[in-house]
């Protein structure tokens, strides 16, 4: 049976039909969002500019997802505007007066600024296959000339404050509900739109950490990264999807289910523990930061180069992961370093420990389970 949340509410008064009536039209009348909405074209040549200045046009604000689209989508968008085929409106929210932030549309902008800075060479395409392989310099003059001359439309909000709902709030609802098409938003991409804040901040900074991508096989962190990844980058699957971000989120959400016992599905835990840290201190947060650095330099150094991987099959565990970090921080005692390995080889050559530590049950006690085998582990008793 599914677990069904229901608010009490002591005070239960059976409304009439005029009385519901009335109730509905106050709430369509004053809960609806306030949001003014206009309309802008940019021709292509002005567009460059506005990108370059993040005062006028934020284009990643922190709600944003990371950039997604391979060489192929890029190329077929800009074949779309060399064919003067009209590319869908991009939404801005007006965060204050002559200052935009991009709501959706974040990848299709991406993808002109880059070709425009010659950053993109044309790929796949299917109309005008002569320009594969060229970059916007290129191109002969005539079609330089004709695809500045192209516009991107631009539909801009402006959120009026309501006593329901903030403006902030009203931004996230914007995002999500505008993000319905195209690649859908993933959980953590959600968790990172609808969370904003300073928990989610250090997240962030975590993924960056040059262990942490070592490990992961993330290309190494670069100071204008956000703004300009590498090829490597924005191709790496995890950094993509944030992926990595999630890697990291586990540690914490199931290191605190387990020690509170609370067992729900992996993805409550996740939900549940961005919003209950969503107030954090800055003390608090440079703590947790520290605690999940030093947790993975020590089990680097137990593992070496095989940390979190399954020689099985030769692949990272994310799995493994949270069972090896989160154990790690609850134990007093060590065993060594060679007895730790052999011992954690040993479960994954068995049917049970393999399917404990994999993930393979799929239950939330199996969560659990695999802690609980991974503590064993760490201090020799298995």
């Amino acid at each position: 049976m599914k677990e069904i949340y229901v608010e009490l509410n002591e005070d239960l008064i059976e409304l009439d039909d005029d009385r519901e009536e009335v109730l509905l039209k106050d709430k369509y009348e004053n809960g609806q969002l306030r949001i003014l909405r206009t309309s802008m074209d940019f021709p292509l040549k002005n567009l460059q500019d506005m990108l370059q200045d993040k005062d006028y046009l934020d284009i990643n604000p922190s709600y944003q997802r990371r950039n997604r689209w391979d060489k192929r989508k890029k190329s077929l968008l800009i074949e779309s505007l060399l064919m003067n085929i009209p590319i869908p409106p991009v939404f801005l929210f007006e965060k204050d007066y002559n200052s935009y932030e991009v709501m959706d549309g974040l990848q299709r902008l991406s993808t002109i600024n880059e070709f425009l800075n010659n950053e993109l060479r044309l790929s796949s395409l299917e109309y005008w296959t002569e320009l594969n392989g060229k970059t916007f310099k290129d191109l002969p003059d005539i079609i330089k000339r004709g695809l500045l001359r192209r516009t991107v439309s631009a539909i801009v909000l402006l959120a009026e404050s309501s006593r329901e709902i903030d403006e902030s709030d009203i931004r996230m609802v914007l995002f999500k509900r505008l993000n319905t098409g195209g690649i859908q938003l993933n959980q953590q991409e959600l968790r990172n739109a609808l969370y904003p804040g300073a928990f989610n901040n250090m997240i962030i900074d975590i993924s960056k950490h040059d262990l942490f991508r070592e490990v992961w096989g993330i290309p190494r962190y670069i100071e204008d990264e956000d703004e300009n990844p590498i090829k490597e980058l924005v191709e790496n699957n995890l950094y993509k999807t944030m992926g990595d971000c999630e890697i990291i989120l586990r540690f914490f959400a199931i290191r605190e289910a387990y020690i509170k016992d609370k067992k729900s599905s992996l993805k409550r835990m996740l939900d549940l523990c961005v919003i209950n840290h969503s107030g954090d201190t800055e003390g608090c947060l440079v703590g947790m930061k520290e605690l999940y650095i030093d947790t993975l330099f020590a089990l680097r150094n137990i593992f070496g180069d095989e940390l979190f991987v399954l020689k099985k099959v030769d692949k990272l565990s994310t799995s493994l992961c949270d069972a090896l970090m989160v154990a790690y921080t609850l134990v007093d005692n060590l065993a060594d370093y060679s007895t730790i390995r052999e011992s954690l080889d040993k479960q994954l050559n068995s049917k049970d420990g393999y399917e404990i530590l994999t993930g393979k049950r799929g239950t939330s006690q199996s969560i659990i389970d695999r802690v609980i085998l991974a503590k064993q582990i760490l201090t020799g008793e298995i």
